[in-house]
């Protein structure tokens, strides 16, 4: 137990916010050799203003929709195996359905990485700090800020959706280390057909899929 655990404080002790940058984390900073395979699900079809870049196809820099998005650059996804990126990006624990037509919109991709990629190592701080896996994501992107700042290439971070696995977020010099190597539609071609991926990430996660659609 923390010397001081029991010790009484005052409310505006606890309103003090939390710095949440590498001086006050402290986390460890890691190299993955060249080589690592990540996946991702996205868009088939680039959405207007999309970024496209080694196969990825990503949000304009300023759209501040994840945990750790910049404000001035791109940032892409990408989990450590297939069913991680399905789970976060289709069959999270809040989502109440899916429908084949949404499904049929996207792919399954994978990548791998063509050189080193040196990242703050999240990870080990899940435990101590839940708010690495909060949606409070203003303080978040304040830590991929300061990362960035440091000359670092991404970050790799424990998957909120999906236990013992991970996620990692690329800035633009972590991004142009991948290479896309496959593509897989979630959703067969002119069929009803999915992907089994798809089919066993649903069934796992107890998602119900919804005929063409369907909300």
């Amino acid at each position: 137990m923390r010397n001081g655990y029991w010790v009484w404080q005052q409310q505006r002790d606890i309103d003090a916010p939390l710095l949440m940058n590498l001086k006050e984390l402290k986390p460890p900073l890691i190299e993955l050799p060249a080589g690592q395979t990540f996946f991702r699900v996205q868009v088939l079809r680039a959405r207007p203003g999309a970024v496209k870049t080694n196969g990825l196809l990503l949000p304009p820099a300023g759209v501040l929709s994840g945990r750790f998005c910049l404000t001035d650059q791109v940032t892409a996804y990408l989990a450590d195996s297939a069913d991680t990126a399905l789970f976060e990006a289709q069959f999270r624990r809040d989502t109440k359905s899916r429908s084949l037509g949404e499904l049929r919109k996207r792919a399954l991709l994978q990548f791998t990485t063509v050189r080193p990629l040196r990242l703050v190592d999240l990870r080990p701080l899940a435990e101590p700090y839940p708010l690495l896996l909060s949606l409070r994501i203003e303080q978040t992107q304040a830590l991929a800020r300061d990362c960035f700042k440091a000359g670092h290439q991404g970050l790799i971070y424990a998957s909120a959706q999906h236990m013992q696995h991970a996620c990692v977020c690329l800035f633009p010099d972590g991004i142009a280390a991948l290479k896309r190597q496959q593509q897989w539609p979630l959703v067969k071609p002119s069929t009803r057909q999915l992907l089994h991926a798809v089919v066993d990430a649903a069934r796992r996660s107890g998602v119900p899929l919804l005929e063409e659609g369907a909300s």
